[in-house]
């Protein structure tokens, strides 16, 4: 199994003015990659907080850590500072960064510009392809940290264009998902889920009762893992007619 954890950073999450959808597209992004999210955590813009979350998410040893946001020009962006920490690394300015983002600035050099050039020394640096703040890329013992802009056009840019090519080097696993619906409570379709998970490993089926309507009681959310996409497409195929088969002997609808 693949693991990976997601550490969302930010003040203005904590304080609930603003949703973290960067980690909920995250996880759905590397699920259909076949990467399994153990963990997503939100935490303040402190240092000290930050290195004693990563400390504790090593230590899980799972392949991926994808942190978010912190990254910007304004004194409470403390990601890559804190980050350099926990590594016992110097922050040192890309030039390469600095150049890309002097085209996209119309004003002089800033001491915020030099900020946002930040990475950690020795770790890989990509440049981020809607913005100016990069993608630091960090390996540590087993684990590859992923530092990524905080706004969500930059972080999902950042992702399809360096990101993915990453976990695809290690997983050369996918997923296929689709969500239903159905005329079953959750107690009836619970044991028809058990039937299908003995009969197919690999799979994740889990009902959803706040897709309730007028016509249908509950949602069901399928998601199968296989070494490629037609193989996916494959055992959804095979585990949606066993599962409708199953429904409709108990006289129920799953559309």
């Amino acid at each position: 199994m693949i693991k990976a954890e997601i550490l969302a950073i930010g003040d203005e999450l904590c304080y609930g003015r603003v949703y973290d959808t960067n980690s909920f597209w995250l996880a759905d992004q590397v699920t259909r990659l076949g990467v399994i999210v153990q963990r997503i955590t939100c935490i303040r813009d402190d240092p000290n907080e930050i290195c004693t979350v990563l400390r504790d998410m090593l230590n899980r040893r799972p392949c991926f850590i994808f942190i978010t946001g912190g990254l910007g020009p304004t004194e409470d962006d403390k990601t890559i500072e804190a980050l350099a920490k926990f590594a016992g690394r110097r922050v040192v300015v890309d030039e390469n960064i600095l150049t890309k983002g002097r085209k996209l600035s119309s004003s002089q050099l800033l001491p915020s510009h030099f900020k946002m050039s930040s990475t950690v020394e020795g770790a890989e640096c990509l440049p981020n392809p809607l913005g100016w703040s990069p993608l630091t890329i960090l390996r540590m013992r087993e684990t590859t940290i992923f530092t990524i802009p905080g706004p969500p056009k930059e972080l999902q840019s950042c992702f399809n264009t360096h990101i993915i090519k990453e976990i695809g080097k290690i997983t050369h696993n996918y997923s296929f998902a689709k969500r239903l619906m159905t005329t079953m409570y959750e107690s009836e379709m619970a044991p028809l889920i058990s039937q299908i998970l003995k009969a197919f490993p690999g799979v994740y089926i889990k009902p959803l009762i706040s897709e309730y309507t007028l016509k249908y009681r509950m949602g069901v959310e399928i998601i199968v893992f296989d070494n490629d996409q037609k193989s996916c497409q494959r055992k959804y195929k095979e585990v949606l007619k066993m599962l409708k088969d199953l429904v409709k002997q108990k006289g129920k609808i799953l559309d």
